[in-house]
């Protein structure tokens, strides 16, 4: 006789039965961390490339129309637009990663690699914008 759990016995809500380990979902927003936190950085990736190629194109010409030209560029500002969008990406990655971190019985791997490349990022942005207003004349 083969013993089946009858259907008559209560379930309490307090007591579910947790899932094994190997058997946990990820965890949504730690995915969604990581993802924002690649496309942030293939962002940068893409501004600098579409910047330098910018400034590389009108480095013959004298200091004064250097100024105004750039700013006149779709290049450059298309750049300059990608290069804050993929900001707020890593700014919302970080947060989508430590929100990943705090839930419960959910795989945490890609909340981690989320949060850590998005707030090396982050770090990288500050450290360049440091740099650079400390070497603006």
């Amino acid at each position: 006789m083969i013993d089946h759990p009858s259907e008559q016995e209560p379930v309490s809500p307090y007591h579910a039965p947790q899932e094994p380990a190997y058997r946990m979902k990820f965890s949504g927003p730690g995915i969604a961390s990581f993802v924002l936190s690649l496309l942030a950085v293939i962002g940068y990736i893409t501004s600098l490339a579409l910047i330098t190629s910018t400034v590389l194109d009108i480095m013959d010409q004298p200091a004064n129309v250097i100024a105004e030209d750039l700013l006149q560029r779709t290049g450059a500002l298309l750049g300059i637009l990608l290069f804050l969008v993929s900001g707020l990406l890593d700014l919302i990655a970080l947060i989508l990663g430590i929100i990943g971190l705090a839930i419960k019985n959910r795989r945490k791997v890609f909340a981690i690699l989320g949060t850590i490349f998005s707030a090396l990022s982050l770090l990288l942005l500050i450290v360049l914008f440091v740099l650079g207003s400390l070497t603006a004349p």
